[in-house]
């Protein structure tokens, strides 16, 4: 009787200990990551805008200046650069939007599950600061939707809300 017990105790500390490694390696349960809205710039990687392409993408360095080509998670703006895909409404105000809010400036860049995409671009939320996302600033201001790309979802539910308040206010891409 007491060997049984002593094994049921050992099988199940060990699938404690496996449950717990699985968990701190896929960064879930009781080890992920704080999702609050403000953000340690340490975690973060900080690179340089170059140049903006269109509103949700951009190209920059990082402080080796290795050079990197940015597509904004869990964004869409209207097309203004897709070949074959006339510029959709909204699209240049969301471009200009985003030069003359990030070309020349110091962002930090935060990765989700996935850090590029099938087209070697790097995923990223970007902030200007500890408490701006401006991923979240392009939904707010009406000139992107949300747009979500599994499995990359750690802002979705944030992003999925300021896209309700964006459409209730009827404001760029909104308008009636």
């Amino acid at each position: 009787m007491k060997n049984s017990k002593k094994i049921i105790a050992i099988v199940s500390l060990i699938i404690i200990v496996g449950v717990l490694f699985f968990q701190i390696i896929n960064h879930s349960g009781p080890f992920k990551g704080n999702h609050t809205g403000t953000k340690d710039k340490k975690s973060m990687d900080r690179v340089h805008v170059d140049r903006v392409v269109d509103g949700d993408t951009f190209v920059a360095h990082d402080q080796q200046h290795h050079k990197l080509k940015v597509r904004l998670i869990g964004v869409d703006t209207p097309e203004t650069v897709k070949p074959h895909t006339a510029v959709q409404p909204y699209g240049k105000k969301a471009s200009n939007y985003s030069k003359s809010h990030l070309t020349n400036k110091n962002v930090y860049l935060e990765y989700d599950q996935e850090k590029h995409d099938q087209y070697g671009r790097t995923l990223a939320y970007v902030w200007m600061d500890k408490k701006n996302m401006y991923n979240q600033e392009l939904i707010e201001k009406g000139l992107a939707r949300e747009k979500y790309y599994a499995p990359n979802n750690k802002y979705r539910s944030l992003l999925e809300k300021e896209e309700r308040h964006a459409q209730q206010k009827n404001i760029n891409i909104w308008a009636s």
